[in-house]
């Protein structure tokens, strides 16, 4: 059974709203909500929930496999509200990109997700469409001042004369999270064209509003290959848009692959900011190898990673080895979102989960709790 992991590069090329959002999330313990306790991950500020994973397949004749995902979560009526969009894939053992679409689910506690009745809510691009063969690394934000939800994603048209491959990125807007329409102008970025000759995006990683307007966010990047043997990189780069229809990629990285041989040597395929107690976190996934596939090339041997910003140096900084979150064979993790709410960090991991007795991309869910690991601690000492 073909399952597509959800970051490729390209080889060929050099209604009104039904409830009140409140911008700040809620205080909640998640052991007072949810079913299941946490356990420690080994030595570190991580929490394991129980009963992971807590999302895989739907049950959704068009999501036999769950690709990318994206969530948010706000206050409704002084209740967390936990929003999640997914890619969904048909398997398909003969082609590069199984059919896809996007569905919605929702949840009261983050662990429990009820798919709309409606999925999906975004079909798969028309054969002209720059997306139509595949959709990846979706990114959600709300956006009070325009009040509707803004989406970014990476889009790859492959059925055409491999010279004119395009892979780029999309817009679309939406007024309640399930109604979608795609923005007239997609592309908005050519991740090939709008870089240097000897150099190309990869896919879009994080996006959050910008901090006076518009939109700001993280895309991945580096060079590609311009001789036999060199292998492409996917480092970080902001990446900020005034407009719905103008994004640009900052070209300093700010966060640069590992050195060669370290696990993150290839760059990221994913990451997640969050504010913790006056310290920004990054939460991101690195890899380490390129493995083919066809006339593309997949990130494989990725595991989760963390840096911190130092704001005086204004850069980030990684925070010592992968963390250990996998249950089943490590080197599997594919997407990570990191939402605070309250004084911890939620985070929503996809890694490989032992399901039905065969190994499948799932989604986890961990916390962050630098508290809770001081205050266990603290209690050990007396």
């Amino acid at each position: 059974m073909m399952r597509t992991p959800p970051f490729v590069l390209l080889l060929l090329a050099s209604c009104e709203q039904e409830y009140q959002v409140v911008p700040k999330p809620p205080e909640v313990d998640p052991e007072d909500v949810t079913e299941c306790p946490f356990t420690q991950v080994e030595d570190t500020d991580f929490y394991r929930y129980d009963c992971n994973p807590v999302f895989t397949t739907t049950g959704e004749g068009w999501a036999e496999t769950i690709g990318a995902t994206a969530f948010n979560v706000t206050e409704v009526l002084g209740h967390p509200f936990y929003q999640l969009w997914y890619t969904g894939l048909t398997d398909d053992d003969e082609s590069s990109f199984p059919p896809y679409a996007m569905g919605y689910a929702v949840s009261p506690d983050g662990t429990e997700f009820a798919a709309l009745e409606g999925n999906p809510v975004l079909e798969q691009g028309d054969k002209e469409s720059f997306d139509a063969d595949y959709m990846s690394g979706n990114q959600v934000v709300w956006d009070p001042s325009s009040r509707q939800y803004v989406m970014i994603w990476q889009g790859i048209n492959d059925d055409v004369n491999p010279r004119n491959i395009v892979n780029g990125l999309g817009v679309g807007t939406s007024a309640d999270g399930r109604d979608w329409t795609r923005f007239a102008k997609n592309p908005v970025f050519d991740f090939g064209g709008d870089a240097a000759e000897d150099f190309s995006y990869c896919w879009p990683l994080d996006l959050t509003l910008g901090e006076v307007s518009g939109y700001t966010g993280y895309m991945a990047g580096g060079q590609t290959p311009t001789r036999q043997g060199q292998e492409s990189l996917c480092e970080v780069y902001r990446l900020n848009a005034g407009t719905l229809g103008e994004w640009k990629a900052n070209e300093t990285v700010v966060l640069a692959a590992g050195d060669e041989g370290e696990w993150d040597d290839r760059g990221m395929i994913a990451l997640s900011v969050a504010t913790l107690g006056g310290t920004r976190y990054m939460f991101y996934v690195g890899f380490g190898l390129w493995t083919a596939q066809g006339n593309y090339v997949l990130a494989t041997h990725a595991y989760l990673g963390m840096a911190t910003y130092d704001e005086d140096g204004e850069r980030w900084k990684k925070e010592g080895d992968p963390i250990p979150v996998h249950l089943t064979e490590d080197g599997q993790v594919s997407g990570v979102e990191a939402l605070t709410v309250g004084n911890r960090i939620h985070l929503w991991i996809t890694d490989s989960y032992e399901i039905d007795g065969e190994p499948q991309q799932a989604v986890g869910y961990f916390l962050f709790d630098p508290a809770r690991a001081d205050a266990v601690e603290d209690t050990a000492g007396e």
